[in-house]
């Protein structure tokens, strides 16, 4: 008698705290713990958790409106511009100024000159000062991405987590699988390695400004062409950096050049792409060892590098299912289409013979050149910054963490050209 008072009691209390009926409950002899489950099953069903939204304020809905209105207005494709922006594309930057310190509430925005709108609100913080930022960024970030390079076809993409300098290694062959008689024991082995190149990150940077003639003069084309000039400069001084790295041929990480008779990867046959220099290019890379043993890598050839001074010669060469070079139209081309032409212009003049000068190498997995970025962030940084005291406009720091190094020398192939 005592625990069913206890019961009816603990079931009352518990349901009168979520507004149901207990009798229900106490009648048909259910536990607590069974009254606990049919509760909570209960509040799922009939209370579910309300959607929680943002709403944005007006601010937020200026700056998305002018960041797109600016990009439109710049010739910029959005394919969904936000609400307003193409009814701010034809506002002048004092206007839109003036408009967003409405909004932050500056007593008199509309009576202000040029002059004070800069010396005493726009700062990096300011609304207007975001959408000029973002819109630098997206016109930045997209002439980045539209840069006319070609070193990302073949070279290897790495990260590292810092700038020191850090230590890779080259495994070699392990031992051959011997075999092992009934009963017989296993011999240990020790796989083969040596010390490789060593990675190391640089950090390559400018800054730019926007003058007060610019903002005065309403110079929207400043923010359309500035920002791009100084993205296409960031990503073709990697370019620039890769192929003269390949071209130079800079003493590598075993103290010999990375092209040299040392490392077999010179061409026997000096000539312009034809069909008895790339096939002694092919073997002397298929004919590489590995590290500290005498086994043969089979490295293939996937990618041939050229000055643009050999694109037509190569693309002739390559695209041909005959052998351009022979008269007789049934000698078939062997190497008809099965290399991938990289032609760069930085190769043309990287040395003196550059425009002869040109290359085979393999796959990306193998490339003989890794870019290596900071965390693996490939896209520079552009930031607004406070100009120093007594300038008047918009100051941007523009900067990016890379290292450029040769970690191969088995896997590409040089011809010094005719």
């Amino acid at each position: 008698m005592e625990g069913e008072r206890q019961r009816t009691m603990d079931i009352t209390d518990l349901c009168r705290s979520f507004d149901y009926d207990p009798q229900e409950y106490i009648k048909a002899g259910n536990s607590m713990d069974e009254v606990r489950a049919l509760i909570l099953e209960k509040q799922l069903k009939e209370k579910k958790p309300l959607s929680v939204g943002i709403v944005k304020d007006e601010g937020d809905k200026l700056r998305e409106a002018a960041r797109d209105g600016l990009a439109l207005r710049i010739g910029l494709e959005l394919e969904k511009p936000a609400p307003g922006a193409k009814e701010l594309r034809s506002m002048s930057l004092k206007e839109i100024a003036k408009e967003c310190l409405r909004i932050e509430g500056v007593p008199n925005a509309s009576r202000l000159s040029e002059d004070e709108i800069l010396r005493q609100y726009l700062t990096p913080t300011s609304l207007f000062a975001g959408i000029m930022d973002q819109t630098a960024r997206t016109v930045f970030e997209k002439a980045y991405t539209d840069a006319q390079t070609t070193y990302q076809l073949w070279t290897k993409r790495g990260t590292l987590k810092d700038f020191r300098p850090t230590k890779t290694y080259q495994v070699g062959t392990a031992g051959e699988l011997l075999l092992v008689p009934q009963n017989g024991e296993l011999k240990h082995d020790m796989v083969n390695a040596e010390e490789g190149p060593q990675r190391q990150l640089l950090t390559f940077g400018r800054q730019f400004s926007m003058s007060r003639q610019a903002f005065i003069n309403d110079d929207v084309d400043f923010i359309a062409t500035i920002p791009a000039l100084y993205a296409q400069s960031a990503r073709l001084g990697i370019n620039r950096l890769v192929y003269q790295t390949l071209a130079k041929n800079p003493a590598i990480w075993d103290g010999k050049l990375l092209f040299s008779a040392d490392h077999a990867n010179i061409s026997s046959v000096a000539s312009a792409p034809n069909v008895e220099a790339v096939s002694d290019m092919r073997m002397k890379m298929k004919n590489q060892k590995a590290a500290g043993g005498e086994v043969k890598l089979n490295i293939p050839a996937k990618f041939m590098l050229v000055p643009t001074a050999l694109e037509t010669k190569a693309g002739q060469f390559i695209g041909s299912p005959v052998d351009p070079a022979q008269t007789n139209p049934n000698i078939k081309n062997p190497f008809y289409n099965s290399l991938t032409i990289i032609s760069d212009a930085e190769l043309d003049d990287a040395t003196a013979n550059g425009a002869k000068e040109w290359y085979i190498s393999s796959d990306q997995l193998r490339a003989p050149i890794q870019v290596d970025y900071l965390n693996g962030v490939d896209m520079p940084t552009i930031v607004m910054k406070q100009p120093p005291a007594g300038q008047l406009g918009y100051l941007w720091d523009i900067y990016i963490d890379y290292g450029v190094t040769v970690v191969d020398f088995k896997t590409v192939v040089k011809n010094n050209g005719q």
